[in-house]
């Protein structure tokens, strides 16, 4: 089998469904327990972190946000209409917006923003892959399980521009 290192554009084809490995990895629920790590690299983001402060209780009831959010994010992998909850959830973010601390404006949808906060997901299927199965992605495996975070990503239906091309 032949892995694709083509731009991301065409990464977002790569099947995601019943055997792909993200459906297999993300499938087994060990993979939520790297989502605290996953959660503080997306808070190191200046326009995440600005967005959560202000846009959010996350700080005063932080597990009633990840109960909301974790399960209609990982529906975006599982879920019949996967697509139409990636857009709901893209939809959600269009009011977050503002003006950070050091007076740096940002945007939820703004591209590498919304980009940083799926890769730390995708960081976090990758860490739970090696932690609970270590040794069974080859590097074509891995590029492989890349391509199905990025057409996970596709699914939100937000711009492609800063998804890098191959793991």
């Amino acid at each position: 089998m032949t892995v694709s290192t083509t731009p991301s554009r065409t990464a977002a084809t790569a099947p995601l469904g019943p055997g792909s490995l993200l459906w297999s990895y993300a499938g087994d629920v060990r993979s939520l327990l790297p989502g605290a790590a996953a959660g503080l690299m997306q808070l190191m983001h200046p326009g995440i972190g600005a967005g959560v402060s202000e846009h959010s209780a996350f700080f005063d009831a932080p597990f009633d946000r990840i109960y909301r959010s974790v399960p209609q994010i990982w529906a975006t992998i599982f879920a019949p209409d996967a697509d139409r909850r990636g857009r709901a959830i893209r939809d959600l973010h269009r009011a977050i917006g503002g003006v950070d601390e050091h007076h740096r404006r940002y945007h939820a949808l703004e591209p590498e923003t919304y980009w940083w906060a799926h890769a730390t997901f995708t960081w976090e299927i990758f860490k739970a892959a090696d932690v609970f199965h270590p040794g069974t992605l080859s590097a074509e495996d891995r590029e492989r399980l890349y391509a199905e975070t990025v057409t996970w990503y596709s699914r939100y239906g937000v711009s492609m521009r800063p998804v890098p091309p191959d793991y």
